[in-house]
């Protein structure tokens, strides 16, 4: 079986072969959005994240993209993987069985092999989409 990082990179490979600016700040909104929802899940709303997400995810933001601190920015990016694993370790969720039930549900976003898209370039669910099942995956 293909290790699940590879296959969520393969994933954005295929979606977008290659990546624009626009695209970069789309998916900085994503993660953005993500950021939120764990929040909201902590119970710690926080619409300053959600004003991030939606800033990027219109488009905005695009002219600091190579501004950025790229170094610090992947160091950032890497750390928060480990700390997600980390996080989902300590509170008993098989971490790696859920990442990979929300890759093959992003897959299943894809419409005849091929990602369509929202207007601000943000994979959309295409009819075959299934939500994940990540009840499984949580140890009561």
């Amino acid at each position: 079986m293909k290790d699940v990082t590879q296959s969520i990179l393969d994933w954005f490979k295929e979606a977008k072969p290659n990546p624009t600016i626009r695209d970069i700040a789309t998916q900085i909104g994503c993660h953005f959005e993500e950021v939120a929802e764990m929040l909201e899940a902590t119970n710690n709303v926080n619409d300053e994240t959600k004003n991030f997400a939606d800033f990027y995810k219109q488009g905005y933001g695009t002219d600091n993209v190579d501004y950025f601190n790229k170094q610090e920015l992947l160091d950032s990016l890497c750390d928060q993987v480990v700390t997600a694993i980390g996080v989902g370790y300590m509170m008993g969720f098989d971490i790696i069985g859920a990442l990979s039930e929300v890759n093959n549900s992003n897959w299943s976003k894809f419409e005849n092999g091929k990602a369509i898209f929202d207007e601000n370039g943000k994979i959309k669910k295409g009819v075959n989409y299934f939500k994940p099942d990540l009840t499984k995956f949580i140890k009561e």
